[in-house]
């Protein structure tokens, strides 16, 4: 062999050892060859179009510019908010440290409060959209559709001066994060590649990877991940499909609001646009959404740990049972009987063939009396 090929070869082995020194201790989403982009449109879309293209198949995509007509990104400066007389009384929940940590504490501060002292303290509010700002945003026209709105869940603000780092986690609901000021970077991956590839290792729906510095060995799963990286700009909304897996970091003083609605694989059937702002929302049960959504936990299983088409994936009676069972002594709600959970069963089961679908589970959230009445009763 040759000097030049003894000293290529050397060359090579270097740049592989130096190659894999950067990816085991690089951010999260460097780890893989494979990175793609969304699809970028511009402003929001019609509903109908948005749930074809993009929610039914769980497909993300960027709305660019979308919000810039929205009272919310005209008005909230600081000096806007923090002015407002209901913000010296607001209560809002702070996150102590901007790369989260969900082992570490909050604290409660007024809302003005928080305004006063967020650019030279190491917070993040993450909360409830206040009341008196909703009147300020709008629903967007992708979701303004009074089938949409019934499955509305929560809006949250997400306020800080910069630099936050979420944890490696999914939602489990429908999710679209609008940004008022600042930048933000997603970074994501498909809900197909599976909880246990992409290491969802705690309880809670998130990862014990650090986001920003990747032990490649304890998290080799990453190497054969494809990723899908987002860059947001104020004005900008992005949706999250349902149980797709990302973190997230901001720059810059930094503003957005999310609507987190639930998930429902059927067209929905729109009529005219209600052209409502989100103070007129009315943000349905949580003890039904806590039923519920344990049975969308079970199928989000059997769909994306195994190769199963999502209009062959159902789910029987035993498995309802247990999931609502778990959910019910989860959740402190002991006066549901077994009689109760089959009878929610059979309200949903249309077809009486003891099996539920895909539209039989979203007919969960056209919220049948009886269903309210069981999980009530000890408030009447």
């Amino acid at each position: 062999m040759s000097l030049v090929d003894k000293l290529t070869g050397i060359h090579f082995v270097l740049m592989v050892l130096y190659s894999n020194t950067l990816m085991s201790c690089a951010r999260l989403g460097l780890q893989s060859g494979i990175q793609r982009t969304v699809t970028t449109v511009s402003g929001f879309l019609p509903v109908d179009v948005f749930f074809t293209s993009y929610v039914i198949p769980g497909k993300p995509v960027l709305f660019k510019s979308a919000i810039i007509d929205f009272p919310a990104y005209q008005k909230w400066t600081d000096e806007y908010l923090r002015g407002l007389s209901e913000s010296k009384n607001y209560m809002v929940e702070v996150e102590e440290g901007k790369k989260e940590n969900r082992d570490d504490g909050t604290r409660v501060l007024s809302f003005s409060e928080f305004i006063d002292i967020y650019k030279d303290e190491d917070i993040y509010c993450v909360d409830k959209l206040p009341e008196f700002l909703a009147h300020d945003f709008p629903i967007p026209l992708s979701l303004d559709c009074p089938k949409v709105i019934e499955l509305m869940a929560d809006s949250v603000m997400w306020f800080s001066s910069g630099n936050t780092k979420s944890v490696w986690h999914y939602d489990s609901y429908e999710n679209i994060n609008c940004l008022l000021r600042g930048n933000k970077e997603f970074i994501m991956a498909n809900r197909s590649e599976g909880s246990e590839k992409v290491h969802i290792d705690k309880n809670g729906a998130y990862s014990s990877v650090d986001v920003e510095n990747v032990d490649i060995e304890k998290y080799p799963g990453f190497l054969n991940t494809t990723f899908f990286n987002v860059s947001m700009e104020a004005g900008d909304c992005l949706y999250i499909p349902w149980f797709w897996f990302h973190t997230v970091s901001s720059q810059g003083s930094n503003l957005a609001v999310n609507l987190w609605w639930r998930t429902y694989r059927t067209q929905p059937v729109c009529g005219k646009r209600t052209f409502q702002n989100l103070d007129q929302i009315h943000f349905r049960d949580k003890n039904l959404e806590r039923v519920r959504q344990p049975i969308w936990e079970d199928i989000h299983q059997g769909i994306y740990m195994h190769p199963v088409l999502m209009s062959d994936t159902t789910i029987g009676m035993d498995d309802f049972f247990d999931a609502v069972a778990d959910a019910l002594d989860e959740n402190d709600i002991s006066h549901v009987s077994d009689q109760d959970i089959a009878v929610m069963f059979r309200q949903l089961d249309s077809d009486m063939n003891d099996i539920l679908d895909y539209q039989e589970i979203d007919s969960i959230l056209k919220v049948p009396p009886e269903f309210l009445s069981i999980l009530h009763r000890d408030e009447l």
